[in-house]
């Protein structure tokens, strides 16, 4: 394709939260060269208590977010997306966009669509008559769109989640781990154990917090972080866990920290990570933890078991087993060559398989061959015969 001018790529949101796809389109954002690569982003939806970050962390980066939708009907979203759509050269769909087909439709021509799937579920969900490649974060979602994609199951492509190791360096940890823990008003030698993301049930955070009461019993100077906001969907979910902690006695060693924009510094002041879910996509955190050489006890649940190989690189656990998951960080906590070899290894692997620098050139290869094969097409029809 002609490098002179930017590829313009329209990246269409349900609704803009805290998550790995919005992650995703950040760091393409940041390391896409911006002279051969322009990033817009369109948000379809949004709830009054969703939060800002997203939003704030793209227009830092220059990336134009059109929130026009929010006050709009759904067919007047359809109808201006319709307008929108013509003048890019690719369309990525994300959170299996509802009135993004409907749009599609109503063209007479279309860019290339890229759907990009974080769950099994998105996979699954609507028609992929247009769709021009799948994108799933994990095989497990890629296979799901295989499955219904029967006439070019070839057409749905696995791209893990990615992570920028610079934001990981370890030459700032003891620093950043020294000042993390002064704002905890935690000690350096005092074992904490956290988990990150959206305060959402499929991610069980409350086998968390149960485990957290086990382990307390036998390391009483432990302490425990939750990092992540309460989900628009289901704010309840966040009280009900404050409240879980509070019956359980332990107000004082569980911290709720809120959506923070610093995790990758964060990360720095813990031992020890879980990560619990069951029903998610890949879990773009336990690339994090990783990438802050951190050891992992996570379930086996879709992505993570490609993330994760039990004993080499994490300790996987049943799925709503909180005694499982008390004895597997008991298990670290007493083990500091376990906890250093787990983390050391899934750094690596983070370094080899989920790096931007592995990753971004698969984007950018797969941008360049839909677009350069949309424009001969387009070339081809519209020469004289």
């Amino acid at each position: 394709m002609d490098k002179a001018a930017p590829m313009h790529i329209l990246f269409v949101f349900s609704w803009l939260v805290v998550g790995g796809e919005e992650t995703e389109v950040r760091l393409l954002a940041q390391h896409l060269d911006p002279r051969h690569y322009q990033l817009d982003v369109v948000a379809c939806f949004r709830k009054p208590n969703m939060p800002e970050q997203t939003h704030q962390q793209l227009a830092a980066l220059g990336v134009q977010v059109d929130t026009t939708p929010y006050h709009l009907s759904f067919e007047d979203t359809v109808a201006y997306l319709v307008q929108k759509i013509p003048a890019y050269d690719l369309v990525v769909a994300c959170q299996a966009v509802p009135d993004l087909y409907p749009a599609y439709e109503r063209l007479a021509c279309r860019p290339p669509l890229i759907e990009h799937g974080g769950l099994v579920s998105e996979a699954l969900a609507g028609p992929k008559h247009l769709t021009t490649r799948y994108v799933g974060v994990c095989e497990s979602i890629r296979a799901a769109a295989a499955a219904v994609m029967l006439d070019r199951p070839h057409h749905a492509l696995r791209i893990p989640s990615m992570v920028d190791l610079a934001e990981f360096d370890p030459k700032c940890r003891r620093q950043y781990r020294a000042e993390v823990r002064a704002e905890w008003g935690i000690g350096e030698t005092t074992p904490v154990i956290g988990w990150v993301g959206r305060l959402d049930r499929k991610k069980r955070v409350e086998d968390f917090i149960r485990a957290a009461a086990s382990v307390h019993k036998k390391h009483p100077r432990a302490h425990f972080v939750i990092i992540g906001g309460a989900d628009a969907f289901m704010p309840e979910y966040a009280e009900e866990l404050r409240d879980l902690a509070e019956m359980l006695g332990l107000h004082r060693v569980v911290h709720f920290l809120g959506d923070r924009a610093d995790v990758p510094r964060l990360l720095t002041g813990l031992d020890i990570f879980v990560w619990l879910s069951r029903g998610e996509g890949m879990p773009h955190v336990i690339a994090e933890a990783g990438a802050a050489g951190l050891p992992v006890v996570a379930t086996c649940d879709n992505g993570s078991g490609e993330q994760i190989t039990h004993g080499e690189t994490g300790l996987f656990v049943p799925a709503e087993s909180p005694d499982s998951t008390a004895a597997a960080i008991m298990r670290l906590l007493d083990d500091q060559d376990l906890r250093r070899h787990l983390g050391q290894n899934l750094r690596k692997k983070v370094e080899c398989e989920y790096s931007t620098k592995v990753l971004i050139p698969r984007w950018q290869a797969l941008f360049d061959e839909l677009v350069t094969a949309s424009h001969s097409a387009a070339a081809a029809h519209c020469s004289p015969r």
